[in-house]
């Protein structure tokens, strides 16, 4: 089986998630319906959270009801160095697993506050818990902290769309460093299917910008879901990248997509010029 580029994002399958998700939490029988198209479609890993509500315990109870091996990533949440090791452990009894195939500091503000979490994750690796460890971040200044200082990480989430290009110059980098990249909010938790018209004043930076996208859309007939996923997944120095979705019909959609990347590759140079630097726009937890 061919392996996918996608990572399935599983916030949804336990909390409402997404300016655009008008279902809310996904129920538990299409979930299991998702990730088993997921999995026969090549998509290998799992993104999670202890912080995304039952998104752990309705993986865990799909893999020990069908028997399916997946690589599940799951994040640890804001806490003090001495609860690192029950909060992990609640993890992978959620999951109904032994060890984590990658473990992400949620917060890199926590990490700042207590940097001892991070020997007690090197501690669990050495012990065979986790295979890679590593950092989901929001801002350039905390990958050239880690970076500068030299932290010996493995594995690395970033935000990284059409619109949210702030990370692009590290990619190289991180790559040479043999980092795996991982990157979310290819779809800027659903902004950009948003009709122009539906947006509040705070993003007429991006409207045209969004007009324009639909259009190259029509000229093109590559979907926009299309569009931006493979704007990262064309990305070489991208590993993966994390999508979240909210019904089998999407999922479907977007295994389509992954189809179109050859073709898209020709029209890459006119997507990147679609960058935007505001972060009360490219970063959602700005939005009013």
């Amino acid at each position: 089986m061919k392996k996918n580029k996608m990572v399935l994002g599983t916030a949804q399958f336990g909390m409402d998630y997404g300016i655009n998700n008008k279902r809310g939490k996904i129920p538990r029988n299409e979930v299991f319906k998702i990730l088993e198209t997921a999995f026969e479609s090549g998509i290998d890993i799992l993104d999670t959270a202890y912080a995304y509500g039952e998104s752990e315990s309705v993986i865990g109870e799909f893999i020990n009801t069908t028997g399916r091996e997946l690589k599940i990533i799951s994040k640890l949440p804001v806490c003090e160095p001495e609860d690192v090791g029950d909060i992990f452990d609640t993890s992978i009894n959620r999951l109904a697993l032994n060890s984590l195939y990658g473990y992400y500091i949620h917060s890199f503000q926590n990490y700042m506050d207590n940097p001892e979490i991070w020997n007690v994750l090197v501690r669990m690796k050495s012990e065979g818990k986790i295979s890679k460890i590593g950092f989901s971040l929001y801002y350039p200044s905390e990958l050239d902290y880690l970076l500068d200082n030299e932290i010996l990480f493995d594995i690395i989430q970033i935000p990284y769309s059409i619109f949210d290009q702030r990370f692009g110059s590290y990619f190289s980098i991180l790559n040479e460093k043999k980092i795996e990249v991982y990157v979310r909010s290819v779809f800027l938790q659903g902004l950009i299917f948003k009709a122009p018209s539906e947006l509040g004043e705070d993003f007429d930076k991006v409207k045209d910008k969004i007009k324009r996208l639909n259009e190259i859309s029509k000229g093109t007939d590559f979907s926009l879901a299309s569009l931006l996923l493979n704007f990262a997944v064309l990305n070489d120095n991208v590993d993966r990248v994390v999508v979240g979705v909210d019904s089998i019909e999407n999922l479907k959609e977007l295994l389509t997509s992954s189809e179109h990347t050859d073709k898209i590759k020709p029209i890459m140079p006119e997507l990147l010029s679609f960058r935007e630097d505001d972060e009360k726009i490219i970063l959602p937890m700005n939005w009013r």
